[in-house]
C-alpha cells in the first residue's frame, strides 16, 4: 500500500483546460476512441448557437447593473443572416444595426466601441468567429468519459507574436456537445447555464473579462421564437454607406509600430522575482483617433509587471488607421520591452521552515503502487501575505507517473498557512515541500 507522508504543505497545480485534457487522456482507463475536432465544432455550433441553422428569434441580454461602467443591453430580432435588427446600448456607446438583404442601416452614438461589449454581441450572433481557422488545423480529439470533447486549440505563433487568425481555443461541454468557452487573442467568452430552446441548448449566462481580468457578466433574460416578424422593423432605407459604418480592423504588430505617434517613457519599478528584461505582448484596441482605449495582458514575458505594463499601454497614441479614406478603430499586439531589477526579493523557506508555517493540511493518499517507496517529490509553494496559497512548481524533474499525483495535490487546496513576517510585517513568500511515498 502506498501512502503519502507530507513534509510541509503542498499546493494544487493549476492547469489550463487543454493541458488538463491532455493529461487525463493519458490515463489507461480512458477510451482511445478518436473523433474529428472540426466535426465536433460544427456539431457544437448546431447544438448551441442561435444563428447556426437556427429558427427566427427575439433575444434580450442584460449586462451587469444598468449605469455601471461595464454594463449594457443587447436586443436582437433575427430572421436569418441577411435579415435582422440589433440594438446595443451602454453608458458610452449605442448602436442600432438593421440588415435587410443588401441594405444595411447603422446608427451610432459615442466615440468608442469597446471590445468587451462587442464580445457579448458576438456571443449571440457569431459565438466562434475563428471557426474556419480552427477547422483548418483541427486534430483528432480523444474522448474522455469525464470531459467527452475537451478543447480544440490552434497556436502557430511566430516568435510569440500572435494574431486572431493563428491563435485560438474553443472548449466544449455536454454530450451533444455545446460551446463552453472561446478564447482568441482579442476575445474571451465563457458560456454557462444552458437551457432548451427548440432543438438547441442555449446558454443563459455569459462572462467576459476586461483589463486585469475583472469579470463582466451578461444574462439572457428574454429568448423567444419570432413567429410573425414585423417587416417594418427591418426597414433599412436609407442604407448607410460602407465608409460610414463603424468598423474595427486587426493589424499586425509591425503595422502598428509604423503608426506610433507617441510612446510613453516608462520608468520600470523593481520586482521581487521573475525576469528582469524581455518583451511583453499586450492586446491593445484604439478608438478612431488612434488613442489606446482598452488593453489586456496576453504574454508577460516572465515578468511580474504585467499590470503595470497594461497601465502604460493606455498612454500610447497612434496615428489613425485609414481604410478606404475612413478612420477606423484598430486592435493589435503591442510589444513592450521591459528592463528592471530585483528589489526586496521574496523569501524562500526551507522544508523545515515551511513545515512550521503549516496550520492544517491533510492530503489524500496516492494510488497504490504508483511510486517506489521512498520517492521524494519536491515542490515550491507560493503563499501570499494572508497565508493563502497561490501556485506551485516542481523544483526538479518529475518522476515517472507523477502526473497521477494530481488527486493528492488537489486535495490540499484548502491547506492553511500562517502569514510570514519580515520586520513585523506580513509578506508573500515561497517554500520548499517534500512529498514522500511510503
Amino acid at each position: 500500500m502506498l501512502n503519502s507522508c507530507l513534509r510541509g504543505p503542498i499546493l494544487a497545480i493549476a492547469f489550463s483546460p487543454v493541458l488538463a485534457w491532455a493529461q487525463s487522456s493519458l490515463t489507461p482507463q480512458m477510451s482511445t476512441l478518436k473523433i474529428d475536432a472540426g466535426a465536433v465544432l460544427t456539431q457544437a455550433l448546431k447544438a448551441s448557437s442561435l444563428t447556426v441553422q437556427g429558427k427566427p428569434f427575439h433575444a434580450v441580454m442584460d449586462i451587469e447593473k444598468a449605469g455601471e461602467t461595464y454594463s449594457g443591453r443587447i436586443e436582437v430580432w433575427w430572421v436569418n443572416g441577411s435579415k435582422y435588427r440589433m440594438v446595443v446600448t451602454s453608458p458610452k456607446f449605442n448602436q442600432v444595426v438593421t440588415v435587410n438583404g443588401d441594405q444595411v442601416q447603422e446608427k451610432n452614438e459615442g466615440d468608442y466601441y469597446p471590445r468587451w461589449l462587442e464580445n457579448f454581441t458576438l456571443a449571440l450572433l457569431d459565438p466562434v468567429p475563428i471557426a474556419n481557422n480552427l477547422r483548418e488545423r483541427s486534430l483528432p480529439l480523444g474522448q474522455n468519459p469525464n470531459k467527452p470533447y475537451g478543447c480544440l486549440r490552434r497556436d502557430d505563433r511566430v516568435n510569440g507574436v500572435t494574431d486572431q487568425l493563428t491563435y485560438g481555443q474553443v472548449c466544449f461541454s455536454g454530450s451533444e456537445p455545446w460551446v463552453e468557452s472561446v478564447r482568441t487573442f482579442n476575445e474571451f467568452m465563457f458560456f454557462s447555464d444552458w437551457q432548451k430552446f427548440g432543438e438547441k441548448q442555449i446558454a443563459r449566462t455569459y462572462r467576459t473579462d476586461v483589463l486585469d481580468e475583472d469579470p463582466v457578466v451578461g444574462h439572457l433574460t428574454v429568448l423567444e421564437e419570432l413567429k410573425e416578424p414585423d417587416e417594418a422593423r427591418f426597414a433599412a432605407d436609407p442604407a448607410t454607406l460602407v465608409s460610414q459604418r463603424w468598423s474595427t480592423s486587426f493589424v499586425s504588430a509591425r503595422i502598428a509600430e509604423g503608426l506610433v505617434e507617441k510612446a510613453p517613457t516608462i520608468q520600470w519599478p523593481t520586482v521581487r522575482e521573475g525576469k528582469t528584461e524581455g518583451d511583453m505582448i499586450v492586446y491593445a484596441r484604439t478608438d478612431r483617433t488612434g488613442q489606446v482605449r482598452e488593453v489586456a495582458l496576453h504574454d508577460s514575458g516572465g515578468s511580474m509587471l504585467g499590470g503595470f505594463a497594461m497601465q502604460q499601454a493606455l498612454n500610447y497614441k497612434f496615428k489613425p488607421l485609414i481604410v478606404d479614406g475612413t478612420p477606423e478603430q484598430m486592435e493589435f499586439p503591442l510589444i513592450i520591452h521591459f528592463a528592471t531589477s530585483i528589489g526586496d526579493p521574496i523569501p524562500v523557506l526551507s522544508v523545515a521552515d515551511m513545515a512550521r508555517q503549516t496550520i492544517s493540511c491533510k492530503p489524500s493518499g496516492f494510488t497504490p503502487g504508483l511510486l517506489p517507496k521512498g520517492t521524494v517529490v519536491t515542490v515550491r509553494v507560493s503563499v501570499n501575505e494572508k497565508g493563502e496559497t497561490g501556485g506551485v512548481t516542481m523544483t526538479e524533474r518529475c518522476p515517472v507517473g507523477c502526473g497521477l499525483i494530481l488527486g493528492p495535490v488537489y486535495s490540499v487546496e484548502k491547506c492553511k498557512f500562517a502569514p510570514y513576517l519580515v520586520n513585523g510585517q506580513p509578506t508573500a513568500y515561497k517554500g520548499d515541500v517534500e512529498l514522500v511515498a511510503h
